[in-house]
């Protein structure tokens, strides 16, 4: 069973929530696919499995605008995790990870 499906049958607390949604999110640009649309395809997934786990309102968490007013800091905290699939360090992601929760604020 894929860890995505394990995730979203299971329950999560908001916290859990939020830092599998952001994770999806990096790690997903990490894999980086396609030549281009990676951070849009991303930050797709992460409003999905937001609203997949916390209802049709956290399409509304403004949290592509936060990105856009805070583009340098999201790309930094991108680079911070490492810019080669081979290379990555996952443990210096946490930035990257609060920056989904900030958008709420």
């Amino acid at each position: 069973m894929a860890v995505g499906r394990q995730l979203s049958l299971k329950d999560l607390s908001i916290k859990e929530v939020f830092y599998y949604a952001s994770l999806i999110h990096l790690v997903y640009v990490k894999i980086h696919p396609f030549n281009d649309g990676n951070g849009r395809t991303g930050r797709l997934l992460e409003k999905w499995f937001l609203s997949a786990k916390l209802g049709g309102k956290a399409w509304y968490i403004g949290s592509e605008h936060y990105y856009y007013n805070n583009l340098q800091a999201y790309y930094n905290n991108l680079s911070k995790v490492g810019l080669f699939y081979d290379e990555l360090s996952y443990e210096k992601s946490i930035p990257f990870l609060l920056m989904l929760p900030n958008a709420l604020v």
